[in-house]
C-alpha cells in the first residue's frame, strides 16, 4: 500500500531537479523511483500518454505531471512544512515566476551544451548515470544500448535548442556571464529573492543542479568561477536553510526597488539573452494559430497529442541566427508571469513597470498569445480565442 507520494524521475533530469528540491525544502516525505522502474513504464506512462518526467503519484493514485503543476498542487493544499514558494509581496511574486520561466527554459542551451558536447569529460559519467536509471538491473550491454538511444535523442534536442557550430562560443560566454552575475547576487542573500527559496529558485535549480552542477565538466567550471552558486546548489538540495555563512546578513525578502543592483543585473541578462527568443515564440504561435481558426479549444492540433513542439522559428541571438523549436509550454510559463502581474494594485504595477523598463523587460508584459495555453490530461492544449492585446 503506497503511503507516500512517489516521484518518478532521474538524478540527471533537469525538470526532476525542480520538484525534488521543492519536496526536500518543504520537508515533504516522498519516495523517488527511477524512470526505468517497470511500474513507471507499464502503469504510469499509459496514463500520462507520453514519455515525460517528472511524474508524482499521490497515495490515492492521482498522477501529477510537470514541475509547476506539482509544486502548485502541494502549495494549494498547504502540505509543505516551510515558507511558501510564492512570496506574499506581489512584485516579488511576478519576479519569482519570471525566474521560474527563465531557469527551466532560458538556460536550456547552456544545460544541453555542457552535457552533450564534452564527451571527453562527461561521457563515462553520463553512460553510467543514464544506463542505471533508465534500465536498472539490466546488463551493462543493455544499459549501454539504452544510453545510446537516449543520447541520440538528447543530442538532436541540443541542436533544436539552438546549439550549433556557429553558436558554441556564445553559449559558453552566456553561461559564464550568467553564473558570474548570479554569484555576485548571492554575496548577500542565500536564495534569489531573500532568506527562503521560491519558484524562482526552483526554476533555476533545474539546470543548475541536474546538468551544470552535477555533470563532470560544468560542475568543475561552476566551482571555479561561481563558488557561491555551487553552494546555492548544495543549499537547494538540503532540507534545512543551510545558510550559516549569511548569519546576520540575510534579509527575509529583497526590495527590488532599493539597492538591488545585482538583481537588476540578472533581470537585464534575461532581457538580453532570452527575451528575443520568447518574443519569437509568441509571434510564431500567433501565426500558427492564425492558420488554424477551426482548431477546437481543449486540443493542441497534433496528430499525436503528446508532441510538445509546434514548429521551428528563427531567432536572432547574440549576433547569430539560429533555428529553435517552438514549444507552447514556454507560453504556459509566461502566462504565470503575466497573471501574477495582473494581480498588482496601481502602485505595485508602477513599481514593476519601472523595474522592467530600466532592465529592458517591458515586453514581458506585452507578449500575448491569441489563445491561452492550458493543461489538460497531462498535455498542453489551446484555450479559446482571447484578446491578444496587453
Amino acid at each position: 500500500m503506497q503511503t507516500l507520494p512517489v516521484l518518478y524521475g532521474m538524478p540527471g533530469s533537469l525538470y526532476t531537479a525542480k520538484v525534488r528540491s521543492y519536496l526536500r525544502k518543504q520537508r515533504i516525505a516522498f519516495e523517488e523511483r527511477p524512470a526505468g522502474d517497470p511500474r513507471f513504464m507499464t502503469e504510469i506512462l499509459p496514463q500520462i500518454g507520453r514519455w515525460i518526467i517528472p511524474v508524482v503519484q499521490l497515495p490515492d493514485g492521482t498522477l501529477l505531471q510537470d514541475g509547476a503543476v506539482i509544486i502548485d498542487h502541494f502549495e494549494a493544499k498547504g502540505l509543505g512544512h516551510g515558507p511558501r514558494a510564492l512570496p506574499e509581496d506581489p512584485v516579488l511574486a511576478v519576479l519569482s515566476h519570471l525566474f521560474e520561466l527563465f531557469g527551466g527554459e532560458g538556460l536550456l542551451r547552456s544545460a544541453m551544451h555542457y552535457r552533450w558536447n564534452f564527451d571527453a569529460d562527461n561521457l563515462d559519467f553520463l553512460r553510467a548515470d543514464f544506463g542505471s536509471t533508465l534500465a536498472p538491473g539490466a546488463s551493462t550491454a543493455q544499459q549501454n544500448e539504452v544510453f545510446q538511444f537516449a543520447s541520440k535523442r538528447m543530442r538532436a534536442a541540443t541542436v533544436a535548442f539552438g546549439v550549433n557550430a556557429t553558436t558554441l562560443s556564445e553559449v559558453e560566454a552566456s553561461t559564464i556571464e550568467f553564473l558570474q552575475r548570479f554569484d555576485r547576487h548571492l554575496a548577500n542573500t542565500p536564495y534569489l529573492l531573500g532568506s527562503t527559496p521560491t519558484y524562482a529558485d526552483y526554476g533555476l535549480i533545474a539546470p543548475l543542479f541536474a546538468h551544470l552542477g552535477r555533470d563532470p565538466l560544468p560542475s568543475s567550471l561552476m566551482k571555479k568561477i561561481s563558488p557561491r552558486v555551487w553552494r546555492w546548489v548544495e543549499r537547494m538540495n538540503a532540507p534545512d536553510a543551510d545558510a550559516g555563512e549569511y548569519l546576520g546578513k540575510a534579509r527575509d525578502w529583497l526590495n527590488p526597488m532599493d539597492n538591488a543592483q545585482t538583481l537588476e543585473a540578472m533581470l537585464q541578462f534575461i532581457a538580453e539573452d532570452y527575451l528575443p527568443e520568447l518574443a519569437a515564440h509568441v509571434e510564431f504561435a500567433n501565426s500558427w494559430l492564425g492558420k488554424r481558426p477551426d482548431l477546437a479549444a481543449g486540443t493542441n492540433g497534433h496528430p499525436k497529442p503528446g508532441e510538445r513542439a509546434i514548429g521551428i522559428t528563427q531567432v536572432q541571438w547574440r549576433g547569430h541566427s539560429m533555428d529553435v523549436l517552438v514549444m507552447p509550454y514556454r507560453l504556459f510559463l509566461l502566462q504565470r508571469v503575466q497573471d501574477a502581474a495582473q494581480r498588482l494594485n496601481t502602485e505595485q504595477d508602477r513599481q514593476l513597470r519601472d523595474l522592467f523598463s530600466s532592465t529592458g523587460l517591458s515586453d514581458v508584459l506585452k507578449l500575448r498569445c491569441r489563445r491561452r495555453v492550458l493543461r489538460k490530461g497531462h498535455f498542453e492544449v489551446w484555450g479559446p480565442e482571447t484578446d491578444a492585446s496587453p
